[in-house]
Order: C-alpha cells, then structure tokens, then sequence
C-alpha cells in the first residue's frame, strides 16, 4: 500500500529532525507548554519604523506616508533564540505543526492590545503570498497557516487569493541592506482584480511570519491602500 504524501513528510521529519522540544528537548513535541509560557512577549508600544511612543503598535504621522501601513503589531522579538528556532524549523524544515502554537503567541497579542474589539466585519485577512515556484518547494506558505488560526480564532474572513506575487526575487533573508531589501521586492506584488471589491474600506490585517526592516510588508500594504483598502495592520509572529 503507497503511503500518502503527509505520512511520507511525517516520516522524513521524524528521521532528520527528530520530535523533541525545541528549549528543554522534552520528547514527543516541537515546543512543551512550560517552554511556550517562557517566550517573553513584545511591548508594541512605539512605532516600528521611528521608535516614536505610540501605543499599540501605531505607526506615526511621518512614517505611515512613507510606509503604508498603519499598525505592526508583533507577537516577540526574533532575537529570543527560542523564537528564532521555531521560525526556522516552522519554515526550513517544513515542521508545519509548529504553525498553531506560534499563532497563539499573535492571538495572545492582539487580544492584550484589545485590537480587534467591537465589530469584526471591517476587518479581512490577507497572508503575505509566496511565488508560486517558491510554494512549490517549500509546499505551503507559512503566512497562510498563521492566517487561517488567526481567522478561526476571531472568527474573520481571510483571502488567499486577493494579494499575488508575481515575480520571484531572491529571499529577503539573505539580503541584510535595508535598501537592497527595498529595491530587491518592489513591484513583486499585484492584486487580483476579481477581488477588488473585497477591500472597499476594510482594514486589512496583513500576516506575516517575521518583520525585518519593514520593506515586504510595506509593498504589500502599498498594492492594498492604492486598491482601496482603509487601513493595513502588519501582525507577524516575531520582529527583528
């Protein structure tokens, strides 16, 4: 009997990246629930761009005209080493499992800040994409995995398909150059005109697994805010 394609990825991880807790080695888990309690969540008080104090993670004034988005919002710091290995197990080694208990680092966050109180129908869901030859790699798109939580969770329509990326260029973490990153993803994004209408006055919540310098997220929240979209949030899991 052929095994499936999942029971065939479950083997091959189980050989090359045994199931063992990520801080404390505890058998038979990627991240036990003591481990999950230590990883210090991030303050999201000052604008990400300036350090400017603004509250709840708000960009200010002179930063939005220049970067589009309105608030980034991080569940932790990326420089936690605990945090650094489950993003990279999570997207590296395709440990996808990994997906829902970084979700609840974000859903921790966001319910702290009282972000998306009160009406949630203003709100959508849109996952940063990935190039389709590079989703043919990896075979998931861990921005999706985080969206779908997210969207279970707060009960929050999410659209796949409203934000395409339509050109590869080379991994934004292999280019440390704040500006060689801008230059390195502009004009990959486009928007998928049989979803326009979706982002009429909506705030976009726009996910992400890491935010770096910004330049990704920014591009993206560009195509969305010049497609109509009101306000774009950049909520990722960790920030560099």
């Amino acid at each position: 009997m052929w095994l499936s394609t999942n029971r065939i990825k479950e083997f091959l991880l189980n050989i090359f990246f045994p199931k063992s807790c990520l801080g404390c080695k505890q058998s038979d888990t990627y991240l036990c629930r003591d481990c999950f309690n230590k990883i210090p969540l991030a303050a999201n008080v000052d604008c990400f761009f300036c350090k400017k104090v603004t509250g709840q993670g708000r960009v200010c004034l002179n930063c939005k005209k220049e970067t589009y988005l309105d608030r980034v919002i991080s569940a932790t710091e990326y420089r936690e080493p605990l945090t650094r290995e489950l993003i990279k197990a999570f997207k590296y080694h395709f440990v996808t499992e990994l997906g829902e208990p970084l979700s609840q680092l974000l859903i921790r966050i966001i319910e702290a800040n009282f972000l998306l109180a009160g009406d949630k129908s203003r709100f959508l869901i849109v996952p940063v994409p990935l190039h389709k030859r590079r989703l043919k790699y990896r075979g998931f798109n861990q921005a999706e995995i985080i969206a779908q939580n997210i969207s279970d969770h707060f009960q929050i329509p999410t659209n796949t398909e409203i934000l395409l990326r339509k050109i590869a260029k080379a991994p934004q973490a292999k280019i440390s150059d704040t500006e060689k990153r801008k230059l390195n993803i502009s004009d990959v994004f486009a928007l998928n005109p049989a979803f326009k209408e979706e982002l009429g006055d909506k705030t976009i919540l726009l996910i992400d697994d890491v935010i770096t310098t910004g330049a990704t997220l920014c591009e993206a929240a560009k195509v969305l805010k010049q497609n109509s979209a009101k306000e774009v949030w950049a909520l990722t899991i960790a920030k560099g």
